[in-house]
């Protein structure tokens, strides 16, 4: 194996894992995360602030991260990926990166001084529209993409 299939190996390993892992905390914050703010009672600011400070790490880095083995794989990729791939998907997370800066944590911000039914209506609409469907289609996408290069694998191994 040369250099540039070696790196070309790990920026598609490290963007799959990426990928899938974000989708999969994507679908815990808008399934599971969000929708238990209506329940929290008491001590609603030490709630939030207590979870936002898990998420950065373990959802917001991550998430920052995919664009480093992405924007790589525009020169290091299987020649059977084709590059259009790259793109949309470097699109489809853009979008709910931009999303998340300008509308999500402004509202995020306003929720920190405490739980407001309206404000937590418009994140989740906002959530939904906005960031939800771009990450549904990435995962597709990053699932067609990997599809592409386990056929890829296949044939040279053949």
């Amino acid at each position: 194996m040369n250099k540039q299939s070696k790196i070309s190996a790990l920026a598609m390993t490290a963007y799959f894992l990426l990928a899938f892992y974000i989708y999969g905390a994507t679908v815990m914050e808008v399934f599971v995360y969000y929708p238990a703010w209506q329940h929290i009672h008491s001590d609603w600011i030490a709630f939030k602030k207590l979870v936002d400070s898990l998420i950065i790490p373990r959802y917001v880095v991550p998430t920052m991260l995919v664009y480093i083995p992405l924007i790589a794989m525009f020169w290091h990729r299987s020649k059977f990926l084709p590059k259009w791939t790259i793109w949309a998907s470097l699109i489809g997370y853009l979008i709910p990166t931009i999303s998340t800066i300008l509308v999500q944590l402004p509202i995020q911000f306003k929720l920190e001084d405490g739980f407001d039914q309206s404000l937590y209506e418009k994140l989740m609409w906002t959530d939904l529209y906005y960031r939800q469907i771009a990450a549904f289609l990435v995962f597709i996408l990053s699932g067609y993409m990997l599809y592409k290069t386990r056929c890829a694998i296949k044939v040279m191994h053949i």
